[in-house]
């Protein structure tokens, strides 16, 4: 009879366990989504169910945009590196050492900020995920025309 009953317990712990995770799709982690282990289908999916059972999206939302954000990080990253590179490469090695060292920071910093801001809804996520690159790219392109204005701007501009 003590087996029975111990089964029975154990059956129903493990089906109630199954009804929970498998309404949300976030419940197996604690209640946080792992975005990193899923592609933008899967996101996109729980982010419909979370709807579904009005829950927040706000961290799912931000996830998203950052699945296309985060491989192009290296391409506005060389935007910036590029000019810098080429107008500081002669000045010696430490320094530019030390200034990739500080723009990497200032990209983490900037991803660290805005990522969470974009999860709890402050920050729309499109530019949750994409101001540390347009922050770059901004900045390179900016340095590269400065660079350049003696070639395409009168020389009243500058």
């Amino acid at each position: 009879m003590r087996t029975v009953l111990w089964t029975l317990f154990f059956v129903s712990i493990s089906l109630a366990a199954s009804a929970n995770t498998g309404a949300d799709p976030c419940a197996v982690a604690g209640g946080q989504c792992q975005t990193t282990a899923m592609d933008i289908w899967q996101i996109y999916d729980a982010i419909q169910i979370r709807m579904a059972l009005g829950l927040s999206t706000n961290a799912l939302w931000t996830a998203l945009p950052l699945k296309f954000s985060l491989p192009f990080a290296t391409f506005f990253t060389t935007l910036l590196v590029a000019p810098l590179a080429l107008s500081l490469g002669k000045k010696g090695n430490s320094l530019c050492i030390a200034l990739s060292i500080s723009l990497v920071f200032v990209w983490y910093l900037l991803y660290a900020i805005f990522q969470p801001l974009g999860n709890l809804g402050s920050v729309p996520p499109f530019w949750a995920a994409w101001v540390q690159n347009i922050v770059f790219a901004g900045a390179g392109i900016l340095i590269w025309a400065i660079s350049q204005r003696e070639r395409w701007l009168p020389r009243w501009l500058w």
